[in-house]
């Protein structure tokens, strides 16, 4: 069970980090934004990851209670 929450823990701060690098996409250059053209990317990982980890969330605190 620790280790489920360490993988939870794990998870939770890749998701705070692509919130984070979502947000200061609109801070680099429209010119490097182009050329990279990852904001499709970048958003569909977000709504995955966060889907992912609330599932995982979900089920330790299941596991835990039962």
């Amino acid at each position: 069970m620790d280790k489920f929450l360490f993988f939870n823990i794990t998870l939770l701060a890749f998701n705070i980090f692509i919130i984070v690098y979502a947000y200061s996409l609109n801070f680099f250059p429209k010119k490097w934004r182009k050329k990279v053209n990852q904001d499709t990317l970048v958003g569909l990982a977000l709504i995955f990851v966060t889907m992912f980890t609330m599932f995982a969330w979900i089920i330790y605190y299941y596991l835990k209670t039962f």
